[in-house]
């Protein structure tokens, strides 16, 4: 989401917002903690994780090699890591929407690492505005 954050400019006019399951009494703190400034939404129930198929992960899909790899990176850059009180085992996904409301690309990685990059969002979005 970071990454997405410091390229927001180039997603133009499209509308960049995260779903969250995050209670809605700890939305703020949440947004905070991610330093977004786009719109974050609480999910709690997991209706649209359902709807798109996005399942919980084993524990060997969550703390898989490049998960691991990645909070290692995160801890020599300085960063400190914080426990969550959400559910780690909840897979994420990125999700490309056309101005007429369609979804064209639904990005569900397999493990918390494997997120596409901010050029497949971008590639993602020309193509659906190009469909």
């Amino acid at each position: 989401m970071l990454a997405v954050s410091e390229r927001l400019k180039e997603f133009g006019e499209a509308d960049v917002a995260v779903v969250s399951f995050t209670d809605p009494a700890h939305l703020d703190a949440y947004v905070e903690h991610l330093g977004v400034s786009f719109p974050v939404v609480s999910d709690i129930d997991r209706e649209l994780y359902v709807a798109l198929g996005i399942e919980r992960g084993t524990r060997r899909q969550v703390w898989s090699l490049g998960t691991l790899r990645k909070y290692w990176q995160l801890l020599r850059s300085g960063r400190r890591l914080q426990r969550s009180h959400d559910d780690i085992r909840q897979l994420g996904a990125d999700v490309i929407i056309a101005a007429d409301g369609t979804i064209t690309k639904v990005f569900a990685p397999a493990t918390p690492d494997a997120r596409p990059t901010v050029d497949d969002l971008l590639a993602a979005l020309a193509d659906s505005s190009a469909a």
